[in-house]
């Protein structure tokens, strides 16, 4: 079986991290001096490096010599889990001089887990490092927040995603590649696993990463679906909005993710009859050329500005609603219905 794009090109040394320069600087003083803490927090959002930085942190730290202990959190949160896992820190490794656990998604370890880490962490053995990832610090109890060496990993930048997914293309031998590595840089949302993972899929239906080709995989995630959305938001169809919506449901779609995404959309459309630079926005370039200008018929709709501003007040309140609706689908459905009132 083949290794997957996203693990195929997983940086094995920090040079071939993309960007987070900052924090690759700090990391790489630190082995130099070799001043290391005990408990490291990597923060940021998914894809964007913290758990291949941990990985790569952890084989530097030791030398290259055994590996870390990597555990999801998800899975090994609870109090018997992190009882565990304290006791196991208590004993030296066989293999490296230090002894690293990379913990994931630690933001799922429990009240009752944090209050057992606080122990531990205060009474860390000196060969022993927590290395926690997680996309959301704010979970993180402060009286364990304050006992660590935190870092905050930045979403990757869409020129940052385009331009490795283009060497990817070209290591792997696919053409036509270029609109397409566009198109889902911006898709991703600062994501590089996520990007490799379209990537891989677009590849698999062909290695002629044509748009035409790449679209028929990626469907309802592209940009023409946000477009058809809004022509029938504009139009009072709403046949073809809720359409739109059994579509994306039917498909698999994440809906939560796609108003998220549909809110981010219409901030880019502000963003452009705004300042007139599609530049600025996270838009597709071949969407505004002249051959297909579908950003500039939408942004001729009369009374545009005042228009999307309208949607994105009403898609900011639709995000809070369905934050715990178990029915969403029927929320975002006669919310997107009131919209056209």
């Amino acid at each position: 079986m083949g290794q997957s794009l996203a693990v195929k090109y997983r940086p094995t040394v920090f040079e071939d991290v993309v960007e987070q320069t900052t924090t690759v600087t700090i990391l790489k003083r630190v082995l130099e001096t070799k001043n290391f803490k005990n408990c490291y927090l990597f923060s940021g959002k998914t894809g964007s490096g913290k758990t291949t930085c941990a990985r790569l942190f952890a084989k530097a730290i030791n030398q290259g010599v055994g590996d870390p202990i990597e555990l999801d959190c998800a899975s090994n949160g609870g109090v018997d889990n992190v009882r565990a896992i304290i006791d196991s820190a208590n004993q030296r490794s066989l293999m490296g001089e230090y002894k690293i656990f990379i913990l994931d998604e630690c933001h799922a370890i429990t009240s009752a887990g944090w209050q057992a880490f606080l122990k531990g962490i205060e009474e860390t053995p000196k060969y022993t490092i927590f290395i926690f990832c997680t996309t959301e610090p704010n979970k993180v109890p402060a009286t364990v927040l304050n006992r660590m060496q935190r870092y905050n990993f930045s979403a990757i930048s869409n020129s940052g995603i385009r331009d490795r997914l283009i060497k990817v293309c070209q290591a792997e031998g696919f053409i036509n590649y270029n609109e397409t590595c566009d198109l889902i840089s911006k898709m991703v949302q600062g994501s590089m696993r996520d990007a490799l993972t379209y990537l891989e899929q677009c590849a698999d239906y062909s290695t002629d990463l044509s748009l035409n080709n790449s679209k028929n995989v990626l469907g309802n995630l592209s940009y023409e679906t946000m477009f058809k959305l809004t022509w029938a938001l504009n139009s009072g169809e709403e046949g073809k909005v809720l359409a739109t919506i059994d579509d994306l449901y039917n498909s698999g779609a994440d809906l939560k993710n796609f108003v998220n995404s549909y809110l981010e959309f219409v901030l880019d459309l502000i963003k452009y009859i705004t300042f007139k630079d599609i530049v600025l926005t996270n838009i597709p370039a071949y969407l505004a050329t002249e051959e297909n200008a579908v950003v500039q018929y939408t942004v001729e709709i009369p009374d545009a500005l005042n228009r999307f501003n309208e949607f994105a007040k009403s898609l900011l309140d639709l995000k809070a609603a369905i934050k715990y609706d178990s029915s969403y689908k029927s929320t975002i459905e006669a919310s997107l219905i009131r919209l056209m009132r």
